[in-house]
C-alpha cells in the first residue's frame, strides 16, 4: 500500500514539474514576441528615409497651413458680419434723431407760412424763438451741452483762443467774449468754444491805479 502511494506522489511531482516548465516556456516565448514586435518598430523607424520624414513634415505643413486659412476665413467672416451690425445700429440711431427733427421742420414751415400772411415780426420772433428751444430741447436729450466760455478761466481743453484783448472787466486769463460757442456730446467735446481771452487791464491803467 505504501509502494502505491510512493508511486502516486512521483507521479505528481513529475507533473507539477511539467506544468511548470510549460508555463515558464510559455512566458519566455510571449516576451519574446513583444521584444520582437519593438524591435520591428524600432527598425522601422531606422529604416524611413530622410525623403519620407521629409514628406510627413510637408503633409503635417498643409494640414496647418489648411486649418489657418479656415480660420482666416472665418475670422473675415466675423468683421464682414460686425460692421453690417454696426451700420445697422448706426442707421437706426440717425433714424430715430431725423423722426424727431421732422417736429422741428414742421414747425418751421408753419412759421414760415404765418409771416407770409402776417407783418407781426413779434409773432414771428416769438415763433422762431419756440423753434429754437425745442431743437436744443431735442438735442440736449441727445446728450449736446453748450460749454461755458464768458467769465469762465480759458480752459485749451474747452477753449480756442482767437485773440486776446485788454480789459478793465475781465482779468488777465479769463475768457470776455465768446465769437463760437462750444459744445460737448455726452461728456466729450466736438467743438471747442472759439473765444477772445483778457490781457487784464492796459498799463496805463494799472499805473493809475
Amino acid at each position: 500500500m505504501s509502494k502505491k502511494t510512493d508511486n502516486d506522489n512521483d507521479i505528481v511531482s513529475e507533473n507539477e514539474e511539467e506544468m511548470t516548465e510549460e508555463l515558464n516556456g510559455q512566458g519566455e516565448a510571449e516576451s519574446d514576441t513583444v521584444k520582437d514586435a519593438e524591435d520591428e518598430k524600432e527598425s522601422e523607424k531606422e529604416a524611413r528615409s530622410p525623403k519620407q520624414v521629409i514628406d510627413d513634415y510637408k503633409k503635417k505643413i498643409e494640414e496647418l497651413d489648411d486649418r489657418y486659412l479656415r480660420l482666416a476665413a472665418e475670422f473675415d467672416n466675423y468683421k464682414k458680419r460686425t460692421s453690417r451690425q454696426f451700420e445697422e445700429i448706426l442707421k437706426n440711431s440717425n433714424e430715430n434723431i431725423i423722426i424727431d427733427l421732422l417736429e422741428v421742420i414742421d414747425n418751421f414751415e408753419r412759421a414760415l407760412a404765418a409771416a407770409s400772411e402776417s407783418a407781426d415780426y413779434k409773432s414771428l420772433h416769438s415763433g422762431t424763438e419756440l423753434i429754437y428751444q425745442s431743437l436744443f430741447d431735442l438735442l440736449k436729450k441727445q446728450g449736446l451741452k453748450p460749454i461755458g466760455a464768458v467769465g469762465e478761466k480759458f480752459d485749451p481743453s474747452l477753449h480756442e483762443a482767437m485773440m486776446q484783448m485788454e480789459s478793465d472787466e475781465y482779468p488777465e486769463g479769463i475768457v470776455m467774449q465768446e465769437m463760437v460757442k462750444g459744445y460737448t456730446l455726452n461728456g466729450k467735446v466736438i467743438r471747442y468754444a472759439k473765444v477772445i481771452v483778457s490781457k487784464g487791464p492796459a498799463d496805463g491803467d494799472q499805473e493809475s491805479d
